[in-house]
């Protein structure tokens, strides 16, 4: 598979790069799509994603229209987002092997789409405002001018388009946690919070219908690849599942507990192109 090369304005902004991704993905297992009917609490926050996801396209016809997510290595989502909402889709990433496994998952699941192996600073003209929607998940935080992002992520939207922007919350308790488990890590994220992501998007134009911390808590967002191969990876990813169990059942039982700055491990935001 081709690949367009990643052009200097991307290797200026972007802070992990797209060899850290390769290395990444190259660990990982191929994932099963989201499946928001399988039930347990391994699966509680897909579930979770799929009440968002429904609330935000329930008065939408999404039959037979296009969506495009970026940074979709691996994806998971993608034909989540066929199968449940009947949308025609495409991603796009510059990683070669994320893209390989991306292109695997859908075939999996019998599942028709197209992805892209590109630059999404600068992808084929063919793509550019063809998509109703435009979703990432943890694409955003990477890059240093965040309003430079958002903008390029503007590209591939119609007008009246909707921008559905996913990141992790490494503005509280999840940051200080990820700084002392893994630097490196953190140090290619750039912390946003719900003010911030709601600034950007506005410095370019777009209407922010919402932009919410989203679940309790959810310690799956830290990173502890640099403990693997060491006798502490075992118990802090033990220790890592038991406190999501917890938190879990509790944020079920009991709505009190809402997402906010310090504990919510996401941030979601949802905006319209003019």
């Amino acid at each position: 598979m081709d690949c367009t090369l990643c052009c200097e304005e991307t290797q200026i902004l972007d802070k992990a790069g797209k060899q850290y991704w390769n290395k990444a993905w190259r660990t990982y297992g191929i994932p099963e799509e989201a499946n928001p009917r399988q039930v347990g609490l391994p699966n509680y926050v897909n579930r979770c994603f799929h009440e968002y996801f429904y609330q935000i396209f329930s008065n939408l016809n999404t039959q037979g229209k296009n969506i495009l997510e970026i940074g979709c290595a691996r994806s998971m989502w993608l034909p989540y987002f066929s199968k449940e909402f009947g949308f025609n889709v495409t991603g796009i990433d510059y990683s070669e092997i994320g893209c390989q496994q991306a292109i695997q998952i859908l075939s999996n699941e019998g599942v028709k789409g197209e992805i892209i192996c590109a630059d999404f600073f600068s992808p084929p003209r063919s793509v550019l405002s063809a998509f109703d929607v435009v979703v990432s998940f943890g694409v955003l935080e990477h890059f240093k001018d965040t309003a430079a992002c958002i903008a390029a992520f503007l590209k591939f939207l119609k007008p009246s388009g909707l921008l559905i922007t996913n990141i992790p919350n490494l503005c509280g308790m999840n940051g200080l946690l990820q700084k002392l488990i893994n630097r490196r890590v953190f140090d290619i994220h750039v912390p946003l919070d719900r003010q911030n992501l709601v600034r950007v998007h506005q410095m370019n134009g777009l209407r922010v219908v919402s932009c919410n911390y989203f679940l309790f808590m959810n310690l799956g967002v830290l990173n502890f690849e640099n403990l693997q191969g060491g006798p502490l990876y075992r118990v802090a990813v033990r220790f890592r599942s038991l406190i999501n169990v917890i938190a879990w059942v509790l944020e079920d039982a009991i709505p009190v507990l809402l997402p906010n700055r310090w504990s919510s491990p996401y941030i979601n935001c949802v905006a319209i192109k003019p």
